[in-house]
């Protein structure tokens, strides 16, 4: 599976243009604010009906415009497929698969599986739990609709159910049927969405130690800790243990929303006992497994996006992982990166690569 081409309007900073890509490795290079990471973001919308950087669609039109549309021809076992994503102003976003609509939106996940390598990837250590939650979601949500669906329904009821809480607290009073129609039906998520989310971790964690061990030969204990309150099977009155907690807090304190992955480097938390290098190559080493666990499982290869990846690497770990990539991604790459120098790591007759260099929004690309 690889991209062929992308057409953009008005999209960010891209006025109008058409851009074709090597089915290899597409290295992007440019001053910062040209739109390297725009182009990227553009892939990432088609793979995800959204953006990867502003989740607000009106945000990431070209400024004085009302609209921007993005259009991506693939080939897929060797068939021509088109995703069309179009937004317009204070009208819902539209996603076509070959010039047809979904019935719902989130069935077009999975359909062209991509992951994305960025900056703003340090969210995964830094920042709460919700970003690690939303990545290994994300993973298992590509690969099996059913999880994405139940994760969708489980939040639409947790929404539900606070609101329910914020009204007794308002009323001074607690309507039991009411409520319990909502533990109800949270209770047999809880379990589905637990039991994937562990064992898809088994899997993942074993990919994660090898790869990890290739791109750093570093000796270094890593591990990934699921943390969930919510047991293989849960007791059918357990909300009703946290029901006044529940109420005085307006919202719901028990779930799978409220898991969390933990992250650990020689047995203390890699948020703050790894430098900034060791904690780069965990991100990396986080989204190469999400690559092979979602290229088995599918059996296609994903999109890769690699968004200023060598930020914060010496140039050993530089080195490593390109060597990495190389040999272990096989699929359609996408690079971004200020200078072209690291080019001529990939110099090889097994690869065609695409030099696209950007300034201010246009677009000129070079074979080498």
């Amino acid at each position: 599976m690889y991209l062929e081409k992308i057409e953009l309007k008005n999209f960010k900073n891209y006025k109008s243009e058409n851009i074709n890509f090597s089915d290899k490795i597409n290295f992007i290079t440019g001053e910062n604010g040209s739109g390297k990471t725009n182009l990227l973001d553009a892939i990432y919308y088609l793979s995800f009906t959204k953006s990867a950087f502003n989740k607000i669609d009106e945000n990431n039109i070209k400024n004085d415009t009302n609209f921007f549309s993005i259009r991506g021809n693939y080939k897929v076992d060797k068939k021509s497929i088109s995703i069309d994503f179009k937004y317009k102003k204070n009208e819902k976003k539209i996603i076509l698969f070959n010039d047809s609509p979904y019935e719902k939106i989130s069935l077009h996940l999975g359909k062209i599986p991509a992951i994305i390598i960025a900056p703003n990837d340090s969210d995964l250590i830094r920042n709460s739990s919700y970003y690690r939650r939303r990545f290994f979601d994300l993973i298992i949500s590509q690969i099996e609709q059913d999880y994405l669906q139940g994760i969708i329904k489980y939040n639409k009821i947790i929404k539900s159910r606070n609101l329910v809480l914020q009204k007794f607290k308002k009323k001074k009073y607690v309507d039991k049927n009411e409520i319990e129609h909502y533990d109800n039906l949270l209770i047999k998520l809880n379990v589905y969405i637990r039991n994937k989310r562990s064992e898809y971790l088994i899997e993942f964690k074993k990919k994660f130690f090898e790869i990890y061990n290739s791109i750093t030969n570093e000796k270094h204990e890593i591990e990934i800790l699921y943390k969930s309150k919510v047991e293989k099977s849960i007791e059918n009155d357990i909300y009703k243990k946290y029901l006044e907690y529940d109420i005085l807090t307006e919202k719901t304190n028990f779930g799978i929303h409220k898991d969390d992955y933990l992250f650990y480097i020689n047995n203390k938390p890699i948020k703050n006992f790894a430098s900034q290098g060791q904690q780069k190559s965990f991100i990396i080493t986080l989204k190469m497994s999400e690559y092979h666990i979602i290229s088995k499982k599918l059996s296609v290869n994903p999109l890769m996006m690699l968004d200023d990846i060598f930020d914060k690497l010496d140039n050993k770990r530089i080195k490593d992982l390109m060597k990495f990539i190389r040999k272990k991604i096989r699929g359609q790459i996408f690079i971004t990166d200020a200078l072209n120098d690291r080019l001529e790591i990939f110099n090889s007759k097994d690869y065609n690569i695409n030099l696209i260099k950007i300034k201010n929004g246009k677009i000129n690309y070079d074979e080498k």
